[in-house]
C-alpha cells in the first residue's frame, strides 16, 4: 500500500515539474504578446471573475486502484481550493491551493496542477471530479 503511494506522489512530482516548466515558458510568450489596453484587460479580469464564481463548489470522484478505492473530494472557493484524497483505509491525505480563472496551481500559485472544465476537475494524482 506504500509502494502506491509513493509511486502516486512520484507521479504527481513528475506532473507538476512538467506543467511547471509549460507554463513558464508560455508565460514568457504570453509576457512579450501582453501589450494590448487596459480596458481591454480590464474586460477580461471582469470575465475570469464571472468564471471563478461559476466553478465555485464541491467535486467529488472515485478510482480503483489495484483493488484499492481511491476516493477524492475537491473544494473550491474563491480564488482556493482544498483537496483530500484516501486510498483504501489509509489515513487522508490533503492538499490546499489557489484557483487562477479555470486553473488550479499548487499552493505558491507557481505550478499548475489541473484545471475545471464544465462541472468536472482534473488534477494530477487524482481521479477525475464532478460536482
Amino acid at each position: 500500500m506504500k509502494n502506491i503511494k509513493k509511486h502516486l506522489a512520484v507521479a504527481l512530482i513528475s506532473m507538476s515539474t512538467m506543467v511547471f516548466i509549460a507554463c513558464n515558458s508560455n508565460s514568457n510568450k504570453s509576457n512579450k504578446s501582453n501589450s494590448g489596453n487596459s480596458e481591454s484587460n480590464s474586460s477580461t479580469q471582469q470575465e475570469q471573475t464571472k468564471v471563478e464564481d461559476n466553478i465555485d463548489g464541491v467535486y467529488s470522484g472515485t478510482q480503483n486502484i489495484s483493488g484499492l478505492e481511491l476516493v477524492s473530494k475537491l473544494t473550491i472557493s474563491g480564488s482556493r481550493w482544498s483537496a483530500s484524497s484516501q486510498l483504501g483505509y489509509d489515513s487522508p491525505e490533503y492538499q490546499n491551493g489557489v484557483v487562477k480563472g479555470n486553473d488550479l496551481y499548487d499552493d505558491s500559485g507557481m505550478i499548475k496542477i489541473g484545471y475545471v472544465s464544465g462541472n468536472s476537475v482534473n488534477i494530477n494524482g487524482y481521479p477525475s471530479m464532478r460536482k
